[in-house]
């Protein structure tokens, strides 16, 4: 084809030009502050990406404390500790290892809950991957993601546990689900000082890193078809509010919500009063589940889901008051609300 343009000779060397760089492709641009709302839609649409790729139909999420371990590892340091003590030399090292053994002292009783999730997760995730009918029924229903049925999806696994994918607790739930064969787990990190990187038992197609904490929380929300609380702190607090906020408003679909440990939870939250108080109904505290055992999570878990896709499949015959079937939500990117 011919053209009218002739080009210089010093063009065809590249002396004389003046270098350019495209605005994707411009790493001083896309982390200025102009580029935010790129960087956020980035959080948005990256992880769905994912989702779609690896068949999730809904995940089981898991909250818990990043302090808590397992007996061994808790009787390691400890060791260590107490070594440390018995080396001090000075009076400020004695005081300085002594008030290290005694705040170490108190998480112990954490040991029981990460045992607890691990083998919690393990059953659940076995069960998702059994062939049964809510299985097949799952494999059925429009993707939580674009409202459309997969037909690719057979055989594959339709919920993932998913957690923060950092330690303790949560590294428990990751690995109790690793354990089960061919089976995928989840993790969505949050770009902190003091984690470089997630668990080991997080599949690596599954494994995201935020920026945001509220693109995070969305994710972790969104997908959510039960949720399961180990004793934690301000951020298990945090997160469990929201969520249990959401489905006060019907933002979410009625899931079912497990808390382990009830003295722990029947201690630092007192949900009774709430309700006597008028602040929430009683309805609200009655649907709490409170376990200390894995088979009575495991059970109001499974019962649950397989409650909601009964009825989600059999509209008829839902009777008056029963468990809501959860409903498809969809992506709004403009208000970041589940609709």
């Amino acid at each position: 084809m011919s053209t009218p343009y002739q080009m210089k000779d010093e063009d065809k060397t590249g002396r004389g030009l003046i270098p350019t760089t495209k605005a994707f492709d411009n790493p001083d641009f896309l982390s200025s502050h102009d580029a935010r709302i790129l960087r956020i839609l980035c959080e948005f649409q990256e992880p769905q990406m994912r989702l779609k790729r690896n068949h999730v139909k809904g995940t089981v999420l898991f909250f818990g404390s990043a302090r808590s371990m397992y007996r061994s590892d808790w009787e390691k340091t400890m060791d260590g500790l107490r070594r440390e003590l018995a080396a001090a030399k000075s009076e400020g090292e004695k005081v300085t290892a002594q008030a290290k053994i005694k705040k170490f002292e108190k998480v112990e009783w954490m040991c029981q809950w990460t045992e607890v999730a691990e083998a919690l997760s393990k059953r659940i995730t076995e069960w998702a991957m059994k062939d049964s009918e809510v299985k097949s029924r799952l494999l059925k229903e429009p993707d939580y993601l674009f409202g459309h049925v997969d037909p690719h999806a057979t055989g594959v696994q339709p919920l993932v546990v998913l957690t923060g994918g950092g330690p303790g607790i949560i590294e428990a739930a990751n690995r109790g689900a690793a354990a089960v064969p061919g089976a995928k787990t989840m993790g969505m990190g949050i770009s902190l000082p003091f984690e470089k990187g997630l668990n080991p038992y997080v599949t690596p197609d599954l494994a995201f890193e935020f920026h945001y904490f509220f693109t995070r929380k969305f994710w972790m929300m969104y997908s959510a078809k039960a949720l399961i609380v180990g004793p934690g702190g301000f951020g298990t607090m945090d997160e469990v509010f929201e969520l249990l906020t959401l489905r006060q408003t019907g933002k979410l679909p009625d899931i079912p919500i497990v808390f382990l440990g009830s003295q722990y939870w029947k201690t630092v939250v007192n949900w009774q009063a709430m309700a006597d108080f008028g602040t929430i109904s009683q309805e609200e505290v009655d649907r709490l589940c409170f376990a200390d055992d894995v088979e009575t999570a495991f059970t109001h878990i499974v019962s649950h889901l397989e409650l909601s896709v009964a009825q989600a499949h059999t509209p008829s015959a839902r009777p008056t008051g029963s468990v809501a079937s959860p409903q498809i939500p969809t992506l709004d990117l403009g208000s970041g609300a589940m609709q």
